[in-house]
């Protein structure tokens, strides 16, 4: 059995975790109260009051159930953004492997552009780079499922 008080520090370390993140992203936790407030209908205040364990302040059920839905879209954004980085990651990597293995065939035996002008001297790794962060370049240039990827996130 959960207590009322046990369940308001749950819902406050929740609320606790979401101002922190906004604060980094917004730069200002005045801003990241606000944010909040209006995700789950109630004022900057009251968060702040939460936050800070105010007696005067009550988390109702339908409270509680907004801080967790808030929770929850912003667990998703984030694990949403890691896989967008991940897949990107795995471009960058195809793409430096190309780089490195000059005018060898990869192994997806693919022949792109930025594989065939590594062999140049002067700028070709900086051009390869600057293509890896355009993903539909990157794409149609090796065809990668990982380029694909980035294309969707």
């Amino acid at each position: 059995m959960i207590t009322y008080e046990q369940a308001v520090e749950q819902k406050r370390s929740k609320l606790v975790g979401i101002v922190d993140v906004l604060a980094s992203a917004h730069g200002s936790k005045m801003r990241a109260y606000q944010t909040v407030g209006q995700e789950i209908a109630r004022s900057p205040t009251w968060v702040r009051r939460v936050i800070g364990r105010s007696p005067l302040v009550r988390i109702d059920l339908h409270d509680a159930l907004n801080i967790a839905a808030l929770y929850d879209r912003l667990c998703a954004r984030i694990e949403a953004a890691a896989e967008h980085e991940e897949a990107r990651a795995d471009v960058l990597r195809s793409i430096r492997h190309a780089v490195v293995e000059g005018g060898r065939p990869a192994r997806d035996g693919v022949d792109g552009p930025a594989r065939r002008g590594a062999a140049r001297a002067g700028g070709s790794a900086a051009r390869v780079a600057a293509a890896a962060l355009d993903a539909q370049e990157a794409m149609d240039a090796y065809g990668s499922t990982a380029a694909a990827r980035v294309t969707r996130g």
